[in-house]
């Protein structure tokens, strides 16, 4: 968790991919995979990532560095499953709808039981831990270091308006509602942890993204005109939005 927190904090202040360690981008998209399946299985990872090369790359290289042989022979047979798709096939998984009757998201769901009984075994975030604590390029820092480490980091970006004006330009559409929310009841965002696409609104499975602010865990839904932000636990409704102001036509 600290390794996610430290560079959602780099990444908050335009740090990209090429400006960190590749060890800690591993270590951070393993987390991700660990996450995506324990909550709805390798078809939701598949189907959240939209099977992007880049983070199946960051996947594979973060297992094997980390010595997780069995996890990583493990998601080779789950990705195995997806040659037998045709590149339309995919394609009309990734657009698809996720949930009702969809044989595709079944069957890229054969090995889940076998990923949670070795998780059992070999706990992914025990081996990641181990092995970030353990890494030659380690560096320990307390919480105000390493935001000063970073500060610093940053003052060293050459083209740095450029990439605030690029972030802001290609915001997705849910990060950019989240924001709104947070602002409609004077929070500051911390951090976009996951989208759950299991979620039950009004007899109906629809995306929730969670998120937290200083102030715990909410959980937004996109409601096509409108967006609502709920308390993550105790799941009260805090502010409803209009979001023909956001111009979000389009994205």
């Amino acid at each position: 968790m600290s390794n996610i927190d430290s560079l959602n904090e780099a990444f908050n202040r335009y740090l990209d991919y090429d400006d960190v360690s590749v060890a800690a981008l591993q270590s951070y998209h393993v987390d991700y995979y660990l996450a995506q399946v324990e909550n709805g299985g390798f078809s939701q990872f598949v189907y959240n990532t939209r099977w992007d090369g880049k983070i199946v790359g960051w996947v594979r290289d973060g297992l094997i560095a980390m010595q997780a042989k069995k996890h990583a022979a493990l998601f080779e047979k789950s990705a195995a499953i997806l040659n037998q798709f045709t590149p339309e096939q995919l394609a009309q998984y990734l657009e698809g709808e996720y949930f009702g009757e969809n044989h595709q998201r079944d069957s890229l769901s054969q090995f889940d039981d076998a990923f949670y009984s070795l998780n059992e075994r070999e706990d992914l975030i025990e081996i990641n831990h181990q092995w970030l604590k353990k890494h030659p390029q380690l560096k320990v820092l307390d919480e105000a270091e390493i935001a000063d480490y970073l500060d610093q980091a940053a003052t060293k970006i050459p083209n740095l308006e450029q990439r605030v004006e690029a972030a802001k330009k290609n915001q997705p559409r849910y990060f950019k509602i989240i924001q709104a929310l947070c602002a409609a009841v004077e929070q500051d965002l911390d951090e976009v942890t996951m989208g759950d696409p299991s979620h039950e609104y009004q007899g109906e499975q629809i995306l929730a993204w969670h998120f937290l602010t200083e102030q715990g865990h909410f959980y937004m839904l996109d409601l096509g005109d409108k967006a609502q932000m709920y308390q993550g636990e105790s799941k009260e409704l805090v502010v409803e939005i209009d979001l023909a102001p956001l111009e979000l036509t389009g994205e």
